[in-house]
């Protein structure tokens, strides 16, 4: 099967659309949480404006993932950042947060993954000069986790993440780059 997969910078004229994948994608993959938490979560995180605040900062990348032209899920960095690493002892000179990877489900599965994972590392490498491209992941994600462990990704530790009433539990992996 041959994709015709793009990254394409999200601007902030997209951010309706961003919201929208973003919500999709969020309430897909944490189905768990109670719909009071979600609703605010999205409100708070994932609305235009939230969004928008994310996107006027110059440390943060976004990238929609594009399959023949249609928008199949979005891509954020943060380079250079320490965000989470409070959790544990690193000493790492310039890493990149992979802080969120998300298709729609209707693109899972089809071999976007490792494309889009080969277009981050090699924004952070050449781009951004990192040297560890590292990121969260909920530790019941089990498909993520196996995708992250067959890309090269190592455990460093855990953190819990509030999201309302409900507390997930967060492992961090990490790749040197």
């Amino acid at each position: 099967m041959s994709l015709n997969l793009s990254f394409q910078p999200i601007e902030e004229s997209d951010l309706p659309i961003l919201s929208r994948i973003a919500s999709e994608t969020f309430c897909d993959t944490f189905r768990h949480y109670r719909e009071e938490d979600i609703s605010h979560y999205l409100a708070e995180s994932l609305s235009p404006r939230a969004l928008g605040v994310e996107l006027a900062d110059s440390a943060n990348r976004f990238y929609f993932v594009l399959v023949d032209g249609e928008k199949a899920g979005y891509l954020k960095w943060i380079c250079p950042t320490d965000k989470y690493l409070e959790h544990v002892k690193v000493d790492w000179r310039a890493p990149v947060l992979l802080e969120r990877f998300y298709f729609l489900p209707a693109f899972c599965g089809q071999g976007l993954g490792p494309v889009a994972l080969a277009f981050v590392e090699c924004y952070a490498r050449y781009q951004a000069k990192a040297d560890v491209l590292y990121l969260s992941v909920w530790d019941r994600n089990y498909r993520a986790q196996s995708f992250y462990q067959k890309h090269g990704f190592r455990t460093l530790g855990s953190f819990d993440y509030p999201v309302g009433q409900e507390i997930d539990h967060e492992l961090l992996y990490y790749k040197r780059l």
